[in-house]
């Protein structure tokens, strides 16, 4: 019996894009945009949240192999024998480890699923966050475009400092540019939960999983295994 596979560990997001953050903040400050704020806020402190610590939960399910081991020592125990032990007692005991071997090997393979469900759920985290600091960049790189201290200078001069059309034209544009950065990462959120949600499936039929976990046969009642009265031994055979 064989101990699940370690799923494999997903790329290291990159480093949040300060910069970027500080340059559309700071033009998010001046018009009032405490959404877009609150938007940088949340992708900086809650989206990346323990997507590590989820993917170390999946590494530790992956590497537990105390089921599989259990399954090679009662595999070993029946080769021991045989050969060596035959009769009433003997039939009974394969028939026993056949049973328990099984219910091991379908436990191991829940252990299994929760690994890659837990992998598959920090994976879809890393990959959204690095998405979403994406769109922060290209937000960033549209306001540059416009020029950061045309901005500054319209937003908060109290006379225009260049003609009122000039003003508005720059003016929707930032607006424009947020408004993309919105939709892009609100967007981005949606299909991040549709694929979380079907994580959570999965993750609902391994909780049933659990409800039904296969329970270690109980040994049968006057099975002869106990009893060395019904066991018969060959004394010419070694053990193996």
């Amino acid at each position: 019996m064989s101990a699940p596979t370690a799923p494999p560990a997903p790329a290291a997001p990159q480093p949040y894009p300060d910069e970027a953050d500080g340059k559309v903040r700071k033009i998010a400050e001046l018009l009032g945009r405490g959404e877009i704020i609150r938007l940088l806020d949340d992708v900086r402190n809650k989206l990346l949240g323990n997507a590590f610590q989820v993917q170390d939960m999946a590494m530790e399910f992956a590497k537990n192999h105390t089921l599989a081991d259990a399954g090679d020592d009662i595999d070993n125990a029946v080769q021991a024998v045989a050969g060596t032990w035959s009769g009433r007692a003997a039939a009974q005991f394969n028939t026993y480890a056949d049973h328990v071997g099984k219910a091991l090997g379908d436990q191991q393979d829940v252990v299994g699923g929760m690994s890659g469900i837990l992998s598959g759920i920090a994976g879809c985290v890393i990959e959204t966050y690095s998405k979403a600091i994406e769109f922060i960049g290209t937000c960033a790189v549209e306001l540059g475009k416009l020029g950061y201290k045309t901005i500054v200078a319209i937003a908060t001069a109290a006379i225009p400092i260049v003609d009122i059309f000039t003003s508005k034209d720059v003016i929707d544009a930032v607006v424009d540019a947020f408004a993309n950065l919105v939709t892009a990462i609100n967007g981005l959120f949606g299909q991040a939960l549709s694929t979380l949600g079907n994580f959570r499936a999965q993750a609902t039929a391994i909780v049933q999983g659990d409800t039904d976990f296969p329970d270690l046969p109980p040994m049968p009642a006057n099975s002869g295994m106990d009893n060395e009265k019904q066991w018969r031994i060959d004394p010419t055979a070694a053990p193996a």
